[in-house]
């Protein structure tokens, strides 16, 4: 059932021991000035940045399961652990979003279903599977995807207070990012035939999360004639006519390649039909 979204502090203790292990940071958030922009500018900035918010509180619930997965799994233990220090990097990366948007002139209205925010996986399967499949899932693809499309968009910014944002948070990702190859050098050889096929199965099912941000390229606006003058970058999004061919290149260059040199069967033709 869809709801509200929305975000409660509740400070004292709590507060206390997060800050503990991430400290609060430096950031000159009054530096965010959002009146110096074409309002509609701001609000293509917001939505991007609300996009972020939602993407990094699902991320939160994904690596709680990835955890619970790899632990039923008997996983080595250093990495259990270092799976389990990213749902703080992930609290840290929702907190420095939407402190951003708040910064924007608030959050935009969304509602969410708490259901379906990790990937759902069969019952039926053993705790291998399961593992597996989340491993390749938010791993291989989700955080591969997310930090190697992320890393151009900093590097564009030229807000130095969203840089920094940026910056903070694709240092943890450079980490998460890591997760799915560890996992698999330690699986690799637990995997039979049935299995690297399924596998290929639920990456081209993974992807098609994916697929619109290239399908849909002919209908994207990517400058309004009230934004001449301004850097559109400056806030932290790249134009759509940009961000399309970027996210087509990360799934060809940088997440199919590691599945191909783990011997998955990936359905190639229903891929370039996907990636056309």
């Amino acid at each position: 059932m869809s709801e509200p979204f929305t975000l409660e502090w509740l400070g004292g203790p709590a507060e206390f021991h997060f800050r503990k292990a991430r400290p609060e940071g430096d950031f000159d958030w009054a530096s965010l000035e959002p009146s110096r922009y074409p309002p509609s500018l701001v609000a293509a900035a917001r939505e991007v940045w609300m996009g972020i918010v939602l993407a990094e509180y699902a991320a939160i619930a994904a690596f709680a399961d990835v955890v619970g997965a790899l632990t039923q799994a008997r996983a080595p233990l250093d990495l259990i652990g270092m799976t389990g220090d990213f749902l703080a990097d992930e609290v840290r990366h929702v907190e420095l979003a939407s402190r951003v948007v708040m910064q924007l002139g608030g959050a935009p209205a969304r509602s969410f279903d708490t259901t379906q925010l990790a990937p759902r996986t069969p019952t039926a399967q053993n705790a291998a599977q399961r593992a597996n499949e989340l491993a390749l899932r938010i791993g291989c693809i989700a955080e591969v995807f997310a930090s190697a499309t992320a890393v151009p968009i900093m590097r564009e910014t030229t807000h130095p207070l969203l840089r920094s944002v940026y910056e903070s948070i694709l240092r943890d990702e450079a980490r998460h990012r890591r997760f799915g190859s560890l996992y698999f050098e330690w699986a690799v050889d637990r995997l039979d035939a049935a299995e690297r096929a399924r596998l290929g199965a639920v990456a081209l099912d993974a992807l098609q999360v994916y697929a619109p941000l290239w399908r849909n390229a002919a209908t994207l606006d990517d400058t309004r004639p009230e934004w001449a003058g301004f850097d559109v970058h400056d806030l932290g999004w790249m134009v759509p006519s940009r961000y399309v061919p970027l996210a087509r290149s990360v799934v060809r260059d940088e997440i199919l390649p590691p599945m191909r040199e783990l011997g998955l069967v990936l359905p190639e033709q229903e891929l370039e039909t996907l990636l056309a």
